[in-house]
């Protein structure tokens, strides 16, 4: 079977994965070097080694609009599909760009936490608490 027959078929079958690429200071500092968010936003797209069809597509964006968005002759969008791209190409260079140039620093920006992992968090650090108290009052009466 020749490559743009695979290429169907896989489109057929489903939705290819995008490929990730884990985020190390050296991709940091690829991404923070892009001159421009359109550059970045082009990057993101192009690490993910998906084809056009398979981004556009699920965003609902057609391919003449998309070509414009790549070039530059038209925004990306501003919307839902922003962060829908980001899912599409198993990436977030177009967020960790802007968090860089406005200057966070990407590696110390977490989610959010939900109720539960708060608690959790909490819980384990009140019984480390627990246990350095534990082991100053063994201490403090000349061990055990």
């Amino acid at each position: 079977m020749d490559s743009k027959n695979r290429k169907q078929l896989e489109l057929l079958v489903g939705r290819r994965q995008p490929h990730v690429e884990e985020v190390t200071p050296q991709l940091i500092r690829l991404v923070k070097n892009k001159p421009t968010f359109l550059s970045a936003w082009n990057f993101a797209a192009q690490i993910s080694e998906l084809e056009d069809k398979e981004i556009y597509g699920p965003m609902g964006i057609d391919a003449s609009h998309w070509t414009k968005i790549s070039k530059g002759t038209a925004s990306p969008p501003a919307d839902e599909r922003f962060v829908q791209f980001m899912d599409v190409v198993g990436n977030e260079i177009p967020l960790i760009w802007i968090a860089e140039k406005r200057g966070y620093d990407w590696r110390t920006i977490r989610q959010h936490r939900s109720d539960l992992e708060r608690e959790n968090e909490a819980l384990k650090q009140d019984l480390a608490d627990h246990k350095r108290t534990i082991a100053l009052l063994v201490e403090a009466k000349g061990g055990v």
